[in-house]
């Protein structure tokens, strides 16, 4: 459930950022608070899932899965790449431009959150054994890091794929070392069987409390790309409101939020499937004739990407002749 909403509102994001108008006032602000919560969200299901798949039964096992994985988003990564620099860069097909992508020398936009999953993913291969034993010590000692890692002189990372990995200020990316605490804390969470705790919460508002001065005070969010302390901690407050939210209409008793939690479960499942799809639909869409901008059509759009996408998935799984 908790997938489906955060694949549901990227898909809105995008929508907005590509055929919106960020000026307005609500459309500025969901993109901010989605940003804001989005790739950590992620990261935080990919460490909660993992604990269940990965990182409970055997080495062998889990690695294997990780590593097939890791190559499902990093394919994902390279068709949106490819698209984004054919359709919204407008380049010539040229050798060159597409070995960038492939050699993950360039991170297109919209599209390098794929590559950070595929990088975090690989992260958990590597320290297989320190996730498999998490507790309240390693997850502290990984926040650190997490934090640190966010005052290192990122002008002097000019690798790509370094980059990919504590960031940099030459080249967009969502940093696996300093968004690691969320993996971990998906791991600690579902390994513990948190929802709520008071306690939780209240480490998390205060985290979150610089973040939401400074949007407050200046009309903007602190510093995404590269990665600043402050943004990296603000997006906690909303992750755990997101799973508590996720958590609540999993046992929801109403009929409709019991639809609409089984309608997120289920775009949930085949996350990958609708961002990859989303990206190369708006993509095309951006290069036509029938690209503009306003507000009202950046969510028309966004109904008619889900509708579409979801008819796809239909007719490829129940499509019969």
């Amino acid at each position: 459930i908790l997938k489906g909403l955060l694949t549901v509102t990227m898909i809105l994001c995008h929508s907005i950022q590509f055929f919106g108008e960020e000026q307005d006032m609500v459309q500025g602000l969901l993109v901010n608070f989605i940003n804001l919560a989005t790739f950590p969200g992620f990261v935080f299901c990919f460490g909660y899932a993992g604990n269940l798949a990965y990182f409970q039964g055997d080495w062998g096992k889990g690695v294997n899965k990780m590593g097939k994985n890791a190559l499902r988003i990093l394919m994902a990564f390279y068709i949106s790449g490819i698209a984004y620099v054919a359709l919204v860069e407008d380049k010539i097909f040229r050798v060159d431009f597409i070995m960038e992508v492939l050699l993950l020398r360039k991170y297109p936009g919209w599209s390098e959150f794929l590559a950070s999953f595929a990088a975090m993913l690989l992260v958990g291969i590597l320290f297989f054994p320190l996730f498999r034993k998490m507790n309240g010590k390693i997850l502290a000692c990984m926040a650190l890091v997490s934090v640190l890692a966010c005052f290192i002189p990122y002008d002097l990372v000019g690798n790509s794929w370094l980059a990919l990995f504590v960031g940099s200020g030459h080249y967009v990316t969502f940093p696996v070392v300093q968004y690691g605490i969320f993996f971990a804390a998906g791991i600690w969470l579902c390994r513990k069987k948190i929802r709520w705790d008071w306690r939780l919460f209240a480490v998390c508002v205060c985290l979150a409390m610089p973040c939401l001065y400074f949007y407050v005070m200046t009309g903007y969010m602190p510093q995404r790309f590269p990665l600043s302390v402050w943004y990296l901690c603000g997006g906690g407050l909303l992750v755990y409101l997101y799973y508590l939210l996720s958590c609540r209409a999993e046992r929801a008793q109403f009929i409709l939020v019991k639809q609409i939690a089984a309608w997120m479960e289920r775009i949930g499942a085949d996350s990958l499937y609708y961002l990859l799809f989303s990206n190369l639909l708006i993509f095309a869409l951006d290069s036509s004739h029938f690209s503009f901008r306003s507000v009202w059509y950046a969510y028309i759009y966004f109904i008619i990407i889900l509708l579409v996408i979801s008819y796809f998935k239909h007719i490829s799984f129940h499509g019969k002749s």
